[in-house]
């Protein structure tokens, strides 16, 4: 195995390095690169146009069963920073491995020095370290790469295509590009055997000699030339993206968002609000929600407005290539390759906004990736405005420069008259027009089968096409499922079941390591690996026939140059890979982590809950385990109150209380926590008199352990989220005194929250709490009092921040080119510190489990 290792070693080293070589050519900085550096620490060198370094990497590959560790890595890194070159160069450790505990260690390090903060650093090297040593290793960072050496290779002759002069046909284009990097790939391994360090060395000239293409960009592939083409191209753009055609576009031309405040709701407001400000921004929503249709809308309508909006897909993304990403995204709306350089040159326009869809559902390492790539620019505030969308909003804000306080928007559910409109608009374009009065009964009934997923645009959309050829399914493992086969039956796609079974386990496999997407060669791989799981319990399929039969119904498709394989929707990925769980084809996760939550609902929804599934919710993600108790419809046997203290264990942040439960004669449970006590059945009057000094929940007969223990975890929440009994403070003099009543309520207000997070949230799960209440900090200005016919309110502009800085202002409220809430400083003092913390916290929870879930 040695040997393989060592081959996969080169192999892939030498595929980062033509990708390094190819980035001669698009970046102007640059003018030679050498492979094999001078130092056993670097493994290519890159020199500016002088021949000075100003980037090295060494490239290691690692097992997959064995982990990066902290010494290994500060071994690489001591080595580097003592170098001389280390002085003025950045470095980077690149691997196809993962990190272990400690080896996540240094990441972090790392990355708090990039951000100015060297003490986790100083605390990994020891105290005899040179100020140089910090210096160099603040420009120092581990980046994971996983793809394969041919998915590398494939993205070089993508890139060498846009460079190449314009071919017969596109074949031919993607044979040139082929040879080219092929030449490239055999020179680099000759120089690479050279001992003579001056001969490892290849100058753009070479290397764009190599692959016959030209040195310096051609003018018209420069951004200033392709900009004027990309807006006229957005502009009558409907879409060349990935759209099931089956699924109606049920957001319209005019979606909504809302955007985020501590005060109120939220406003409703037009998408086109996204671009209003100028910092980050992240737009979240739960799976359906419309964002992908949202972005595309805010693309074109920009555009109509001379605005650039790039629209970018997060599972193309290959870490470190941010700029080969947005010339992807362009070169999908010009239907012309654009090269590298084109898409590094737009992200340094200040002009251009740079949207990412699907970033929170990426594998955790591509986030990790992407977030070191946005921290410079975004911390900077230079070129592209960034605006990250996904379903997790606590995962995008983690994406973003802890210096920086994002914008907050999320999506806005379908309002009854929209709905109203699609049903009517859909009953049109199949020939059969009906009433607004058939309309509306036909929402009623949707509304009714859909239940709280009946503002969802997605599921709204399935709906509305199942009607035509049968009832429309009660739940939304069935909704999927019903529209599944109607995919198929339309397509004349035969074997539904085995297709549907092979991409469950291709995609749960995805899934466990955080990705709903592959390659064409990993996807090729966990197809075969499918097909040997369905013969060994007696289903025969073919590779090929899955694949095709998937693609033909609009399962799968793929994205850009590479191909890669991705889903008609994420929520589909979800659906079978919980559907594969359920029937037992793929094994549940040993861990579960932010992403995954709807497959193991969708898997609940399918089988119900067992005790395995129970418990792996509980701990790893305790706020869905509120979801999924709805399906838990375990009889309570002799050991419930045991399984219901265990998963109480992970969901409650108070221990010590035991569960005792009894059974009432008309069905119906006690559950209560009785402090100290032991997990056990009692008689009812045994539970009546513990109940006087307990919380009690009182369950409907067929609720299981896990549905009592969401429901006693919700008894010690209100009781704990309870808002104080208090006074509203006086209110302050105009001034420097409202200045500082505000200062002091805020800071007033943090310090409860945190209070409340450690009181409340499971263990372990404080920061994904944190992250949903959102900056503790505020940034205001107060106006001059003003006096209508309500009487005297002062207004406030504010944003939300990591720290806290008020003013008082005579005059404008509002700083160019930012977008700030609007309040009055009554609205804000009148409730307490720690009233307002409560209700902050209390909607944290509520966003995380389900709306109102904590209303008293």
């Amino acid at each position: 195995m040695s040997g393989v290792h060592t081959v996969r070693g080169i192999a892939y080293q030498q595929a980062q390095g033509v990708l390094e070589a190819i980035g001669l050519l698009e970046d102007p900085r640059l003018g030679s690169v050498r492979v094999e550096g001078i130092d056993d620490a670097v493994d290519i060198e890159l020199h500016d146009r002088d021949g000075t370094m100003c980037h090295a990497i060494q490239v290691k590959v690692r097992a997959a069963e064995y982990t990066w560790g902290k010494s290994e890595l500060l071994e690489v890194l001591k080595r580097w920073a003592v170098l001389p070159d280390a002085a003025r160069a950045s470095f980077e450790f690149l691997t196809d491995g993962e990190l272990g505990p400690s080896g996540l260690g240094v990441r972090r390090a790392l990355e708090a020095a990039a951000e100015g903060s060297t003490d986790p650093l100083a605390e990994l090297l020891g105290v005899s370290v040179d100020q140089s040593v910090y210096s160099a290793l603040g420009r120092a960072r581990i980046r994971q790469d996983q793809h394969s050496t041919s998915a590398l290779l494939a993205r070089a002759e993508h890139r060498v295509a846009a460079m190449l002069p314009s071919a017969r046909t596109e074949q031919d284009l993607k044979e040139q590009a082929r040879q080219a990097v092929d030449r490239l790939f055999r020179a680099l391994f000759d120089h690479a055997s050279e001992s003579d360090p001056g001969l490892r060395v290849m100058d753009r000239q070479s290397v764009a000699t190599l692959l016959g293409v030209p040195a310096e960009q051609f003018p018209a592939q420069r951004w200033e030339a392709v900009r004027k083409r990309y807006l006229a191209a957005a502009r009558s753009c409907i879409d060349h993206e990935v759209i099931a055609p089956a699924v109606a576009d049920a957001q319209g031309r005019d979606p909504s968002v809302v955007r985020q405040h501590v005060s109120g709701d939220g406003q409703v407001l037009p998408v086109g609000e996204l671009l209003s400000g100028s910092g980050p921004v992240v737009l979240a929503g739960r799976t359906g929600t419309g964002k992908s249709t949202a972005v595309r809308i805010l693309r074109q309508q920009a555009a109509a407005d001379s605005r650039v909006v790039i629209t970018a897909h997060a599972e193309s993304y290959l870490p470190g290539r941010l700029g080969a990403l947005t010339a992807d995204s362009l070169s999908v709306i010009l239907q012309e390759v654009c090269p590298t350089a084109t898409g590094i040159q737009a992200l340094s326009d200040r002009n251009v906004t740079l949207v990412i869809d699907g970033a929170a559902e990426v594998a955790e390492r591509t986030r990790r990736a992407l977030q070191e790539e946005l921290l410079a620019p975004v911390s900077a505030g230079h070129g592209a405005r960034i605006v990250l969308v996904g379903r997790d909003m606590a995962v995008l804000r983690s994406m973003l420069p802890s210096s920086v306080s994002p914008e907050i928007f999320r999506m806005v559910p379908l309002g009854y008259e929209r709905k109203v409109e699609l049903v009517e608009r859909a009953t049109a374009t199949s020939g059969t027009p009906c009433s607004p009065h058939t309309a509306r009964a036909v929402v009623a009934t949707l509304d009714k089968t859909l239940g709280d997923a009946a503002g969802n645009p997605l599921m709204f959309s399935m709906a509305m096409a199942l009607m035509d050829d049968q009832d429309v399914p009660q739940g939304k493992a069935g909704l999927y499922r019903a529209f599944i086969e109607q995919l198929a039956a339309r397509s004349g796609s035969v074997g539904v079941s085995a297709v549907s079974n092979a991409l469950g386990i291709a995609y749960a496999r995805l899934l466990d390591d955080g990705r709903r997407y592959a390659d064409v060669y990993e996807w090729h791989r966990l197809l075969s690996q499918a097909v040997a799981s369905l013969e060994s319990v007696g289903l025969r399929a073919e590779v090929s026939d899955l694949n095709e039969a998937a693609r033909r119904c609009g399962l799968i498709t793929s994205l850009g140059w590479e191909q890669t394989v991705v889903p008609m929707h994420d929520s589909f990925a979800d659906y079978l890979a919980g559907a594969a769980h359920a029937s037992g084809a793929a094994p549940l996760p040993l861990s579960l982590s932010a992403g995954d939550d709807q497959r193991m609902l969708f898997c609940a929804a399918i089988r119900g809950v067992d005790d395995a599934t129970a418990t792996l919710v509980a701990r790893d993600l305790p706020f869905t385990a509120v979801l999924l108790a709805d399906h838990d419809r375990r009889p309570l046997r002799e050991e419930a109150p045991h399984q219901v203290a265990a998963l109480l264990h992970h969901l409650s942040a108070s221990q010590g209380q035991g569960v005792v439960m009894s059974q009432l004669n008309d069905g119906r449970v006690l559950a209560l926590r009785p402090l100290g006590a032991e997990p056990a059945w009692v008689d009812e009057a045994r539970a009546r008199e513990l109940a006087e000094g307990c919380p009690v929940a009182v369950m409907h007969e067929g609720a299981g352990p896990l549905a009592i223990a969401a429901r006693l975890w919700r008894h010690e929440l209100l009781a704990r989220l309870r808002p104080p009994v208090s006074f509203a403070p006086r209110r302050p003099e105009p001034g420097s005194a409202a200045a500082e009543a505000l200062a002091r309520h805020t800071e007033q207000t943090a310090l409860a929250i945190k209070q409340l997070i450690g009181a409340v949230a499971p263990s372990g799960h404080a920061s994904m709490l944190k992250a949903q209440v959102g900056p503790l900090g505020l940034h205001a200005v107060i106006g001059s009092p003003q006096h209508d016919a309500l009487g005297v309110h002062t207004p406030v502009d504010y944003q939300h921040g990591n720290d806290t800085v008020i003013e008082a202002s005579e005059g404008s409220l509002f700083p160019p080119g930012e977008t700030w809430g609007s309040t009055t400083l009554e609205y804000l003092l009148d409730s307490p510190p720690s009233t307002t913390a409560v209700q902050r916290v209390r909607k944290a929870i509520e966003a995380l489990t389900i709306d109102s879930w904590l209303e008293p």
